[in-house]
């Protein structure tokens, strides 16, 4: 019987990473605004705070997160940022005051990087020569499935037992579900005679990328594909950012508010959709053709929901938005690590992914402010599609310039 890889479990504890990591530090958190402010008797907004810090705390913690999962042990730097994440859940249900939820959320937002961001691509891309995309797509499609896998579970777990109960159950979920993994199973990379999964292919292709170690953040910094990329992340984060708008923009079209909810739903799904579809497509088709078509997906979908009216085709349009969204969660991490090699991987992912964030932070708070001046979400919707096309195209001339890039480096080394 032949071995399996260990690539696979490798593979296997970065899907638990993102269905867990993800359904209960992102996916989640919207569950108790509700009950944590009539609790304390402060705004929506003093309790929404807490995402806020977080989000800049992970922003921040980017700028230096790639260099030192580096230096890390990563089973060690996995297992701390997990307890201190789940013990911080349970930590909450005890919370006497508003100010807890900032503290808590803010050193959550500092272990997001390594724990979810970075985690998953880098683990994958040094343990994956061949079907990277597909795994990446695979395991970052899951982050969608546990948002709907846990909101149920974790509502419910409120209504009956009372938020303070509902922060134990997600503490104890994380724990219980992730340290297994990040104790015993993960490794950062292949050590010794063990070679990632398809090293020994004599596709072409691989042959001509495998002995190419890939460039430093110095030298990627001189490249245009560095600033395409860049771009290209902080356009679709910016698109992202108007998902946390998505329900209140179907209750400001005199639709119930369950519809809005279901829409949000149709998000999800077609997300964990396009993240699974797109990382196989990649790996199988041309990727300039791929990343137009996920493209077409986010443009049509975006437009579509500022023109629908009928809650049917409001929720196929979040589909159809959802599907897109795999060109970001993604491609973008695929074609880094492609367009610039494993040599500095980390670093490079981690600042582009700051610019990322960033761009989401700030996208929430104008986009709400556009509503608040204009008393509509036609702008925002509408410069979603704008942005589709900018950083689509921003990927696809990017893919371009890194293929004239290879056939350089080619001719280098025949001469």
């Amino acid at each position: 019987m032949r071995k399996i890889h260990y690539g696979w479990w490798i593979f296997i504890s970065t899907c638990v990473i993102s269905l867990v990591g993800f359904g209960m530090v992102v996916d989640t958190i919207g569950l108790f605004f509700e009950p944590v402010s009539a609790s304390f008797h402060i705004s929506r907004a003093g309790v929404s705070l807490m995402v806020t810090f977080q989000n800049i705390a992970c922003a921040i913690t980017l700028l230096f997160a790639g260099k030192i999962m580096e230096k890390i042990n990563i089973r060690l730097l996995l297992t701390t940022c997990f307890t201190i994440i789940g013990l911080g859940f349970i930590s909450l249900a005890f919370a006497k005051s508003v100010v807890q939820f900032y503290i808590v959320w803010t050193i959550i937002g500092i272990m997001q990087p390594f724990a979810l961001t970075l985690s998953i691509p880098v683990l994958l891309g040094n343990w994956f020569h061949k079907y990277l995309g597909t795994v990446m797509g695979i395991a970052l499609g899951l982050s969608a499935i546990g948002g709907t896998l846990f909101n149920p579970i974790v509502s419910a777990t409120i209504t009956n037992l009372g938020w303070r109960s509902g922060w134990i159950l997600e503490g104890l979920i994380t724990l219980i579900a992730i340290l297994p993994f990040t104790i015993f199973v993960v490794r950062y990379k292949p050590t010794g005679t063990t070679k990632p999964v398809g090293y020994e292919s004599t596709d072409k292709e691989s042959n001509e990328t495998s002995s190419w170690q890939g460039l430093s953040f110095k030298q990627a910094l001189h490249t245009p594909m560095f600033y395409l990329i860049t771009f290209a992340m902080i356009a679709l984060q910016w698109v992202a950012g108007l998902v946390q708008h998505v329900s209140p923009y179907v209750v400001s079209i005199n639709m119930p508010l369950n519809i809005g909810a279901t829409v949000v739903s149709g998000i999800m799904l077609g997300a964990a959709a396009g993240k699974v579809s797109i990382g196989w497509f990649l790996d199988h088709f041309n990727n300039q053709m791929v990343i137009i078509l996920y493209s077409i997906f986010g443009i049509a979908g975006w437009l579509s929901l500022m023109i629908f009216r009928a809650p049917g085709m409001l929720i196929g349009a979040g589909f159809i938005l959802g599907l897109g969204q795999g060109i970001m969660l993604v491609s973008l991490p695929y074609f880094i690590r492609k367009q610039f090699g494993p040599k500095d991987y980390n670093n490079i992912l981690s600042i582009i992914s700051m610019f990322g964030n960033f761009a989401t932070a700030i996208a929430v708070s104008v986009d709400g402010k556009i509503f608040d001046i204009t008393g509509s979400y036609n702008l925002p919707l509408m410069t979603n599609g704008v942005l589709y096309v900018l950083g689509g195209g921003a990927v696809v001339l990017s893919i371009v310039l890194s293929y004239r890039a290879i056939a350089a480096r080619n001719k280098l080394k025949e001469a």
